[in-house]
């Protein structure tokens, strides 16, 4: 887990600050360049905690955040720490009530970090931007 707690703060505030410079008006978003990840990685021990602790002073400085947002917010914040965190916006495969909705979520190392629906199984990814996306730019 990331102990530095004044890490952790800056990491929050780069989030908050690309997920600000990411918002357009009518709810679109135009993501400018993703944060990238430092040479500094961490292993998957603390990445779960690491999101508690970012959504912990998300929820202190931009309060709660809807499922898209709070995706861009911790794909940076966790970036900044050095986690090659990857954002996802899918589809809904099958809609409760047309039309389908999109949900985000972050992976982490092939893990789900920002949400605990099944969102492999129940949403087609329709747009990724991930660290090798970057590499291979």
């Amino acid at each position: 887990m990331v102990t530095d707690v004044s890490a952790l703060l800056r990491s929050a505030q780069a989030g908050k600050e690309f997920l600000e410079s990411s918002r357009r008006d009518g709810g679109l978003f135009d993501f400018a360049p993703w944060p990238p990840v430092p040479a500094r990685r961490f292993g998957p021990v603390g990445r779960a905690r690491t999101v508690t602790g970012l959504r912990a002073v998300q929820r202190l400085t931009v309060g709660f955040l809807d499922p898209v947002e709070d995706a861009i917010y911790l794909t940076a914040g966790l970036r900044r720490l050095g986690f090659p965190a990857s954002f996802h916006l899918g589809r809904e495969t099958v809609p409760a009530a047309p039309p389908a909705g999109l949900y985000a979520w972050v992976r982490c190392g092939g893990d789900v970090l920002s949400t605990s629906l099944p969102v492999t199984e129940e949403y087609v990814e329709i747009y990724t931007n991930t660290p090798e996306d970057e590499d291979s730019a």
